[in-house]
């Protein structure tokens, strides 16, 4: 696996579990294999029309906890069900903690316009959180083409955009049929230009793109020279993030399996594409310090 030191790296998609399956430890492991440095905690509500369904999820109190404990190193964000009748209040309440700097990872099976998503979309943006939206064919953030009027209708809102739908959309090809033969979670080969999620990033100054997961890391690698050109283009709207489940920047999986581990993809893939260091560390490092006023 690439080794890549010397760094100071802001991670901003990063999950610990309820349980044991995936501790702070393991994050801050994950991390430091890597040279180190901060950990966005993204919580998974449990609720009605969350990912985590009724009785599982990651509370944000995990993520406060784990910001109790080592301070600087965990940046915790904060999630609620948007159909719990307290949703909004929820919010200020983590809000009033003065230890979240943002909403999401926010993964509902709702429409991404449905009113219970507006007025937390705009309640955020009154309390300068950014929110990150995890789009997803077929299950999570519906009617994704509608997604340029939220930006329209919550100019006052930062909104981060995230997963498969979203990263899919870098082209103007994309097949949204999750029945169809031809469909691929991770499209491959060329980029044709003029994709909804490219088009965005260009039109609304509100919006910013969280690079992790696969459906990051394969949709800059399928087309490499799009890629390079994307990366220079959206230069100060791209977060690096790795979204990654092993637990320590080897690939090891809590089943005690293996998968490349996402950081090791991409920082390499990242140090190729951009055109500086100075690049480079907008990526890794100072644009989510700029978004989150760290």
């Amino acid at each position: 696996m690439p080794s890549v030191v010397n760094l100071v790296l802001i991670d901003f998609h990063t999950h610990i579990s309820d349980g044991s399956s995936r501790t702070i430890d393991d994050a801050r492991a994950h991390i430091a294999r890597y040279g180190g440095g901060r950990s966005v905690l993204l919580p998974l509500a449990p609720g009605e029309a969350t990912a985590a369904g009724d009785n599982q999820g990651t509370r944000t109190e995990v993520a406060i906890e784990a910001f109790d404990q080592y301070g600087a190193e965990v940046i915790p964000f904060c999630d609620v069900g948007p159909l719990a009748p307290d949703a909004l209040d929820q919010i200020r309440r983590y809000h009033a903690t003065g230890k979240c700097h943002g909403f999401g990872e926010y993964k509902v099976r709702l429409d991404c316009d449905h009113p219970a998503s507006m007025a937390i979309y705009r309640l955020c943006g009154e309390l300068g959180w950014p929110v990150v939206v995890h789009f997803e064919y077929g299950e999570f953030a519906h009617n994704f083409e509608d997604f340029g009027k939220v930006l329209e209708a919550c100019p006052g809102t930062t909104f981060v955009g995230h997963a498969i739908s979203w990263w899919s959309n870098v082209s103007s090809e994309v097949n949204t049929d999750r029945q169809s033969p031809d469909y691929e979670v991770y499209p491959t080969g060329p980029v044709t230009s003029g994709g909804l999620t490219d088009r965005w990033l260009d039109e609304y100054p509100n919006l910013y793109a969280d690079l992790s997961a696969r459906s990051g890391y394969f949709a800059l690698s399928r087309d490499p020279e799009f890629g390079r050109d994307f990366v220079r283009r959206h230069r100060l709207k791209l977060l690096w993030g790795t979204d990654c489940p092993c637990l320590d920047g080897e690939g090891t999986l809590p089943n005690g399996g293996y998968r490349d581990c996402l950081a090791g993809l991409s920082l390499p893939m990242l140090r190729d594409y951009c055109e500086s260091e100075e690049h480079f560390q907008d990526i890794t490092w100072h644009n989510a310090e700029r978004l989150l006023e760290l």
